[in-house]
């Protein structure tokens, strides 16, 4: 731009003048437009639209992003008293984690007089996969409950989602264009079930009780589905589904996977850093597979082969292997295992 004027006028602009400061100002301001119009431009494709945009492109085809959900579970109560009256845990009793993850108890419960706990069910405070606390993080009574002395969970909580993110959103739109739903497929059923909250991943099986049945099996990530969930998957199918036909929602089973790697790491890199970086990985990726998926050892390596501080690896096939999954079945980490080549 500056070279351009100063042909066209025949002045040379100073560094300091007027001029050169109007010419810094619209060379600032024309740039500014190009970077928004190429902004804009990414918007106009579901591939590369987010956010706002990518939710237009979404009830286009008429999907919405979905919510995220609250994780559930049980707490075990406990007191400290030899005897006791009966103990009363109000609805709305807050627990949490040292983290300051919180839970809400659901109902009133009784720790009746001689015994020592009780068990009860609560729900997260808030949406989110972080809820998934494994057993034995429960350890903080927010509320105190007078005669109630300490809290745990035994088992891990599950069904909490966090918010539909634009990858996911991106990923069913373009389901959407690559399976045509024509109101009686396995695509119409397998969207239907999708747009529920909390659901994950979904497989259709056609016929399998016989003619005119149609059975959906749903997950959440790398867990089940609560029961909640599975009556408005059901609510859904019953409200879409054709005359004559008999759609069931199916709560899918989980399948454990065990591997062994053996890996080697790059010089300068700490061996238990990115042992743990793999594990972690390859936990996540396994998790994410969705029912009916297959686990493919081959994909499995090529996640562990972009992790910095990688150098080798290999599997210990006699410990993990290749697994074909049922499409009424997910696949779950169990034992990822990672030591020294």
């Amino acid at each position: 731009m500056l070279g351009t004027y100063e042909q066209e006028s025949g002045i040379t602009v100073q560094n300091e003048s007027d001029i050169m400061l109007r010419l810094r100002v619209l060379a600032g301001e024309i740039y500014a437009q190009r970077v928004y119009a190429d902004y804009i431009l990414r918007q106009m494709f579901p591939m590369t639209a987010v956010g706002e945009y990518l939710d237009a492109h979404a009830a286009q085809r008429g999907l919405t992003r979905k919510s995220g959900t609250k994780a559930v579970g049980k707490a075990i109560f406990y007191t400290a008293a030899e005897e006791h009256d009966d103990i009363l845990i109000p609805a709305g009793t807050i627990i949490g984690t040292s983290d300051a993850l919180r839970y809400v108890t659901d109902s009133n419960t009784i720790l009746r007089d001689g015994s020592k706990s009780v068990t009860v069910n609560v729900t997260a405070a808030q949406p989110g996969s972080a809820y998934n606390i494994i057993g034995g993080r429960l350890s903080v009574i927010v509320t105190p409950v007078m005669g109630i002395e300490s809290v745990r969970n035994a088992i891990q909580f599950y069904g909490g989602t966090d918010d539909e993110s634009d990858e996911l959103l991106r990923e069913r739109v373009s389901d959407s264009y690559r399976n045509i739903s024509n109101g009686a497929n396995a695509a119409y059923y397998h969207a239907a079930a999708m747009s529920v909250d909390g659901v994950y991943s979904a497989a259709v099986v056609g016929a399998s009780r016989g003619a005119g049945t149609v059975d959906v099996y749903v997950s959440a990530k790398g867990a089940s589905v609560t029961q909640e969930k599975l009556a408005q998957v059901q609510a859904v199918l019953d409200e879409k589904r054709e005359v004559n036909v008999d759609a069931r929602a199916v709560r899918a089973t989980s399948i454990s996977v065990n591997l062994y790697i053996r890996l080697s790491v790059a010089e300068g890199y700490d061996f238990d850093t990115v042992a743990a970086k793999v594990q972690t990985a390859v936990t996540d990726y396994i998790n994410a597979l969705g029912v009916g998926n297959d686990l493919w050892l081959s994909d499995v390596g090529e996640v562990v082969y972009h992790i910095e501080g990688v150098e080798s690896y290999k599997f210990l096939e006699t410990y993990g292997s290749d697994r074909e999954i049922p499409p009424s079945r997910y696949a779950i980490a169990s034992n990822i295992l990672v030591r020294a080549e």
